[in-house]
């Protein structure tokens, strides 16, 4: 493999939640502060996507939490076209990784 760095496909996700907006700010003494967050509609965006050693490929953007079904949905529809004969996906161990479907559609 320390000859063919450009076959090694890495797969992680991150996802970002309006609950993650901060509930207090800061502005000049005296001054009061204004600002919007939203109320009530708490959503969650994911984003998958594989690193390779030249950069980015099959991203994946979806409006909710990361699960099997929809690891699968982006295993099949959007990494495996990219993937070519001889390459290694690398995953960490999240349960949604852990899928025979996805594997198969790696394979």
């Amino acid at each position: 493999m320390r000859l063919e760095p450009h076959r090694l496909v890495f797969i992680d996700e991150t996802g970002t939640t309006t609950k993650m907006t901060r509930p207090r700010g800061r502005c000049l003494k005296g001054q009061r502060l204004r600002s919007k967050a939203p109320f009530g509609h708490w959503k969650t965006q994911t984003f998958i996507a594989g690193l390779r050693c030249h950069g980015l490929t099959a991203p994946f953007v979806v409006d909710t939490p990361m699960n099997r079904r929809i690891f699968e949905t982006y295993v099949e529809t959007q990494l495996a076209p990219t993937l070519e004969k001889g390459d290694i996906v690398i995953l960490d161990n999240l349960a949604a990784h852990k899928s025979q479907t996805a594997e198969a559609a790696i394979r």
